[in-house]
């Protein structure tokens, strides 16, 4: 859900942003002093910093089903914020300025989000997903704070609060492991799994729904 709500921001930032992904990179990644020392290209970050219930939009009604000869009661969905920190960049100030205004403009102009424009799990959200730009009245982090965790130099930016569904009905099949290493060698007791000789060593990092399809 959460790598499908991030592929839907850098749409949205693509298109009401009009920005050009041959000219800059658009990263998810958290900003540490690591991160931004191997930039090559002016970079807009967009970091998921915090996650939390939205108790005011918490709905309590039930809805009784039926199922066979047995009755089922069925809860909404939960609604989650996803508090993102919106940064740009760049070698010059100008630059990072220009990109994080083309960012903010982009995003001021979507209020809300609807299910048939996301990617992946979020098109199959009961409701839209409305969006909070630069607006801190309800963040609770001291973005000072944060910075001296992240051990890195402090940079203009803002926030952006996504309330997406959180049904709580739904099964995850889905593998939580995304990289895997293949190991091929000879092994004296093969049924023992232990490899006395190794020839090669693959790893594989793929994307999600990469696994899912066995690729």
């Amino acid at each position: 859900m959460l790598h499908d709500l991030d592929k839907t921001i850098e749409n949205i930032l693509i298109s009401e942003g009009n920005l050009n992904k041959k000219e800059i990179d658009i990263s998810f990644e958290q900003p540490t002093g690591e991160w931004s020392a191997h930039l090559r290209r002016p970079t807009l970050n967009c970091w998921c910093f915090d996650l939390r219930e939205n108790l005011k939009l918490r709905g309590m009604e039930r809805r009784v089903g039926r199922d066979n000869n047995m009755g089922q009661i069925v809860f909404p969905p939960r609604r989650m914020d996803l508090t993102y920190l919106v940064t740009a960049w760049a070698r010059k100030v100008d630059d990072e300025h220009q990109l994080l205004w083309r960012a903010l403009g982009g995003l001021k102009r979507v209020s809300k989000i609807s299910p048939e424009d996301c990617e992946g799990a979020l098109r199959y959200q009961q409701q839209d997903i409305p969006i909070l730009v630069a607006d801190m009245s309800n963040i609770h982090t001291n973005l000072v704070d944060l910075w001296s965790v992240l051990e890195n130099q402090m940079r203009l930016g803002f926030t952006a609060v996504f309330t997406v569904e959180l049904d709580t009905e739904i099964g995850f099949e889905a593998p939580l492991v995304l990289e895997a290493t293949f190991k091929v060698g000879q092994a004296a007791e093969p049924l023992d799994e232990v490899i006395t000789a190794l020839d090669v060593e693959l790893q594989h990092k793929g994307k999600l729904e990469d696994l899912q399809k066995g690729d």
